[in-house]
């Protein structure tokens, strides 16, 4: 049987979503409460991969397990998402959890993602963890102005990490702009797909034209460039948020 979860997580205390050999993930931990749980190995499929410190207000995972072991014997879907909360740590929620066809998979039929990036001016220290507190004013017209260029762009080599191992640097990026909410912005960035450690370099470089180091113009210049070295430095990772994984007829 194959089961799609879906969930959210605080990143604090966690490297990233992947399993690794010798970190703490989520991906590990999930894996372990499923394996526990259930009776059997269990190995999750998510969604895409957070870096560290990276946070999901939602998240798609899908395993596979077989209903007659034992331990899985007469455990439906509610019953597991109860279980698995009480199991889990706090930083990780499960929301629901239903059955899926074989055939279904929660990276490869994803048709979309977005991500939500907080922002802080002057700094707030109840968001210290959550959001990348800035002490200084910024230019939010002339950061919306830039980022609705990423609307036009459809290579974003300027915005890769070196190292990484995409086969392309290609993306359709569909929502790119700032929001108030509060005592705080939100960035809100949506895509087909998107490149290793992208969404960061795209703040870190918004908020270079925010301080007023960059115009419109050489933004534009230094993203045609397709060098990720003409680009700003990558934002801090706790203030990014995976917000919303599409899938077609889900």
């Amino acid at each position: 049987m194959r089961t799609v979860l879906k969930l959210a997580f605080d990143g604090t205390p966690f490297c990233g979503w992947q399993v690794q050999s010798e970190d703490r993930t989520v991906q590990g931990d999930l894996n372990d409460a499923l394996s526990k749980l259930l009776g059997q190995e269990i190995n999750t499929v998510g969604a895409g991969r957070t870096d560290t410190g990276v946070h999901a207000t939602e998240m798609f995972a899908h395993f596979d397990w077989d209903p007659s072991v034992a331990a899985a014997a007469g455990m439906d879907h509610a019953h597991l998402v109860h279980r698995l909360n009480r199991f889990l740590d706090p930083a990780i929620r499960i929301h629901e959890a239903k059955e899926v066809s074989e055939d279904w998979h929660a990276r490869f039929l994803a048709t979309s993602r977005s991500y939500e990036y907080k922002l802080v001016e002057g700094g707030n220290p109840f968001l210290r963890d959550w959001a990348w507190n800035i002490n200084e004013k910024l230019h939010f017209e002339a950061m919306n102005a830039c980022a609705a260029l990423l609307l036009e762009e459809s290579d974003f080599a300027s915005f890769c990490k070196n190292g990484s191992d995409n086969k392309t640097t290609f993306c359709d990026v569909r929502e790119a702009r700032w929001e108030e909410k509060g005592d705080h912005w939100v960035f809100h960035i949506t895509a087909d797909r998107f490149l290793r450690n992208m969404v960061r370099a795209i703040v870190g470089s918004l908020v270079e034209v925010g301080r007023g180091k960059w115009t419109q113009e050489e933004f534009l210049t230094r993203l045609q460039a397709k060098n990720r070295g003409a680009m700003g430095t990558s934002a801090p990772a706790h203030g990014l948020y995976l917000s919303q994984v599409m899938y077609p007829h889900f």
